[in-house]
């Protein structure tokens, strides 16, 4: 479950729910657990998948526990995410967005529609090998 009304914390810290950074066709939340990889490193990872999903109105955000703070909050990951110009890295504070913790090295990828209906949801391991290409294709599929 996720619930898209908890309020989230930008690299600017500001607050916004997830409904305010869907995009025009709708959005792609990746939930990352602890451990999960560094801000800058997933937005770099997937920044031409993001830009292609962006061109089709689609936004692409990954949200973060709060323990995970200084992997969305240090300097270089702000500046990739100012760099992306919308909020793109977003901290869960109050530990509720998902219910229940996620396990290490999980993500729970969930594509919404533009009326913040789940569409389509996925756990990948980023433990096993490939889970950089399984969360591409996931993305992949967003833009048809």
């Amino acid at each position: 479950m996720i619930d898209v009304d908890v309020p989230l914390l930008t690299h600017e810290s500001k607050w916004i729910r997830l409904r305010d950074a869907c995009g025009e066709r709708g959005l792609v939340a990746v939930g990352v657990g602890p451990a999960g990889g560094r801000g800058f490193q997933l937005l770099d990872r997937f920044a031409a998948l993001g830009d292609q999903l962006d061109a089709a109105g689609v936004n692409l955000v990954f949200v973060y526990p709060a323990q995970s703070a200084r992997h969305v909050q240090d300097p270089l990951s702000a500046l990739a995410a100012r760099y992306r110009g919308k909020p793109c890295l977003l901290l869960d504070m109050a530990g509720v967005f998902f219910g229940h913790a996620l396990p290490p090295q999980a993500l729970r990828v969930k594509r919404f529609d533009r009326q913040m209906t789940c569409i389509e949801t996925v756990t990948i391991s980023a433990r096993e090998a490939g889970w950089d290409v399984s969360l591409g294709e996931f993305l992949a599929s967003a833009l048809v």
